[in-house]
């Protein structure tokens, strides 16, 4: 993994050099320094202190020093425009360790971006969604390093007059991270549109599509990887004769989908949004043999800046029904996967939605997700406690009924977090302060808190 990095970083290295002499006298470079320690009752940090953090916390007492150089998207009279990150954690824990967090450049050309490198999914919702609006892609895991062709934002249709606008991408990324296929890639889509009914409400419907293709199993030795195979892979047709049995009677990779329809009200003194984000990972789950399974969402905007609440978003997740008990087309165990055993997990965590937890780690190898069963119901808060301090709140009830025909009885969670934080014209650095806590029976009761001091400003 250290010489992937090593060679990753000589790629991104590389990557500026070319892109970015011509107009290095334009840009202007930020940084920011983040010194943070958690600590809690147990040996584990509580839920909501390890997750959603893009994979950067371990789940143990720490303390955590975060570097970030960037430099954002210019303004200027040409079409094209230049942005990069580096950022890296160094932690010291029972076992210490120093990791990239982001390392991209990215190139803007009118209506499109692309980026070499591992790039942060940007935070939506006011970062108060527990799965980022997206039940199978939340903000719980480390960036995936590829390239990524991509619009910038939603573009008018050629055929509309601003009635109808897209949003698309297409990208290919390696999994460097001890999997049990190990060096597989990951192909990633996705296609979305917008319809302005007025012009107060519109509605976005949608497709995320990602497939972990090619590398390498003890079980299964090498998997298929040619182009052929890879056309096959983003169709989503039935592999061939070099293929896994069962990949030859459904489709060629492990396939984790999902549907988005969300409805927007944009209004004078509010803004509203309801969504709702469906799984699928083969047929069943396309045609929604597995509803009422998905994640079920409200986020208003209360449009006033310095209020003591800004933002409310409440979500109910359901995954119990899995396409039912049928032999056939039931039994989903969401983000797990035969052949690729590691499932929809990146570095020890879940891609998805972090209450889909993660089987305990084996030779440093996460073997899938244990509990992909559950229903929750999540809260988010966030407003202003003064004029210069805000906060934000987290508030999660889980069920855990364990898996079809147990006789386990169910287990509850109920997780929840307190921060705020102090800006930086208070004192010399911004200071964030937070505790959270889990109750319940699935998990012993654990309370903690964190500290962290940050700087940030330009050279």
């Amino acid at each position: 993994m250290k010489n992937f990095q090593f060679k990753f970083l000589l790629a991104f290295l590389l990557f500026v050099y070319l892109i970015f002499p011509s107009n290095a006298q334009n840009s202007t470079t930020q940084f920011k320094f983040e010194l943070n320690s958690a600590i809690a009752s147990e040996n584990t940090l509580p839920f909501w202190l390890v997750s959603n953090s893009y994979g950067a916390i371990p789940n143990e007492n720490n303390l955590r020093l975060k570097s970030t150089l960037f430099s954002d998207f210019q303004k200027s009279n040409s079409d094209f425009s230049f942005s990069y990150k580096a950022s890296f954690t160094a932690y010291a824990a029972k076992e210490n360790d120093i990791f990239i967090n982001e390392l991209y450049g990215s190139v803007s050309y009118k209506n499109w971006l692309l980026t070499l490198g591992a790039k942060n999914d940007a935070v939506i919702f006011e970062g108060l969604s527990l799965s980022n609006g997206n039940i199978i892609k939340s903000t719980n895991s480390r960036a995936f390093p590829g390239i990524e062709l991509t619009t910038n934002g939603f573009i008018t249709a050629p055929f509309a007059k601003n009635w109808l606008s897209f949003k698309l991408n297409y990208a290919e990324y390696v999994l460097h991270d001890k999997r049990i296929a190990d060096k597989a890639h990951l192909h990633h889509k996705s296609l979305f549109l917008k319809s302005k009914l007025s012009s107060s409400l519109h509605l976005i419907t949608g497709l995320d599509h990602f497939v972990q293709w090619g590398g390498t199993s003890e079980e299964f030795g090498k998997h298929p990887a040619s182009f052929k195979d890879y056309l096959k892979i983003i169709s989503a047709t039935a592999g061939g004769s070099n293929s896994y049995e069962g990949e030859q009677v459904n489709a060629l990779g492990n396939h984790i989908g999902s549907y988005l329809l969300q409805l927007d009200y944009v209004g004078l003194h509010s803004n509203w949004s309801f969504y709702y984000s469906h799984p699928f990972e083969d047929r069943s789950g396309r045609e929604f043999m597995n509803y009422p399974d998905g994640l079920f969402g409200f986020f208003i905007d209360f449009k006033k800046p310095k209020s003591w609440l800004t933002h409310l978003l409440t979500e109910f997740y359901n995954t119990k029904h899995q396409s039912g008990t049928t032999s056939v087309s039931g039994y989903d165990n969401y983000f797990n996967n035969t052949i690729y055993g590691s499932g929809w997990t990146y570095f020890g965590r879940t891609v998805g939605a972090p209450l889909f937890l993660t089987r305990p780690t084996v030779d440093g190898i996460t073997p899938g997700i244990g509990e992909s069963r559950f229903t929750a119901v999540h809260i988010g808060l966030k407003g202003h406690l003064s004029e210069n301090v805000n906060y934000k709140s987290n508030i999660t009830y889980t069920n855990y009924p364990g898996w079809f025909n147990t006789s386990n009885s169910k287990k509850n969670q109920f997780s929840t977090s307190f921060e705020c934080v102090i800006p930086e014209n208070q004192f010399p650095f911004d200071i964030s302060i937070g505790i959270a806590a889990d109750f319940g029976n699935f998990s012993p009761s654990n309370i903690g808190g964190f500290i962290a001091l940050s700087k940030n400003g330009f050279f």
